[in-house]
């Protein structure tokens, strides 16, 4: 059977999982036809028509192509000021690697990234002798953990269509008094907890599509993604903040439980958080960073 007569008898499926095989290959467009004949049986010429001196590979290279700048692009918009940041071909080297290691697998582009700064982590090498690494490095990484959580923050379901549930002033000294069990302190999925190398302040200036030529400041510090009225921010956070609603994010729980858990991690009274948590949280809430619940 000739090729015409072999694409009469093909159907609108199998040409889709064909060409889905070998345009979509992270190795490239000649692995991809190798698979696609492997899988389905079909080569080019059963499938692609083209004029006299047209050289279907050429042809179907632009949708192979296309793909790629696709999620390259997608990657590009959802990273921003890391791409400013390394420059467009560094930026595309790890973008293309990272496709590589970690194609789509999913309808939505918005969970395309989510595996990219874990994947640029362990794309680096650690420093001989257990030394730290670089700062200039370090700044990249964190700032591409920032972005994606912007945008986890940015895309998740939130409570803008819900009254804000402030908790009035009575309840406020129960939580005083009362050892700190009268909520349950809970995240919103809109909130993202992040633990970072660098002063948060550092990475405001790229966030904001500007850049800064000032050395990163190496130090620990704390923020949270929030969002409020679809507004995303960044928000810095105490320590005994961040540990106390790290506690809770992993599941909901009463603000002695998480007074105690931030005690552990800062070596500070328990008691004495308590009543901090107690003070802050309202107002935390009013900010659609935490969700106080009666207990």
């Amino acid at each position: 059977m000739d090729d015409a007569a072999r694409r009469g008898e093909l159907s609108l499926a199998a040409v889709q999982r064909w060409m889905q095989a070998a345009t979509t290959h992270p190795a490239g467009l000649g692995p991809g036809l190798a698979l696609a004949d492997a899988r389905h049986g079909l080569d080019l010429a059963a499938v692609v028509d083209t004029p006299a001196g047209v050289d279907a590979r050429r042809r179907l290279a632009i949708y192979a192509d296309g793909y790629w700048i696709r999620l390259i692009s997608c990657l590009e918009t959802e990273f921003p000021a890391l791409r400013r940041m390394l420059g467009p071909q560094l930026f595309g080297f790890f973008a293309r690697s990272y496709l590589n290691r970690h194609p789509s697998r999913s309808p939505s582009l918005h969970t395309l990234g989510a595996r990219f700064p874990a994947f640029l982590l362990h794309s680096q090498r650690r420093a001989a002798n257990g030394a730290r690494r670089p700062p200039t490095q370090t700044f990249a990484l964190d700032l591409a953990r920032l972005e994606r959580a912007i945008a986890e923050s940015g895309r998740a379901g939130g409570r803008e269509g819900q009254a804000p549930a402030a908790v009035p002033a009575d309840d406020l000294w129960d939580l005083v008094l009362l050892a700190g069990d009268a909520h349950v302190l809970s995240l919103p999925d809109t909130t993202r907890l992040l633990a970072l190398r660098h002063a948060a302040d550092g990475f405001r200036p790229w966030l904001r599509g500007q850049e800064s030529h000032e050395p990163a400041e190496d130090r620990r510090d704390y923020v949270a993604i929030r969002r409020q009225q679809f507004r995303v921010s960044m928000e810095r956070l105490a320590d005994w903040q961040f540990f106390a609603l790290r506690h809770a994010a992993r599941r909901a729980a009463t603000l002695s439980d998480c007074a105690r858990a931030a005690a552990r991690r800062t070596r500070r009274p328990e008691g004495e958080i308590r009543a901090e948590l107690a003070l802050w949280l309202p107002t935390a809430q009013l900010a659609g960073l935490v969700v106080l619940t009666p207990n």
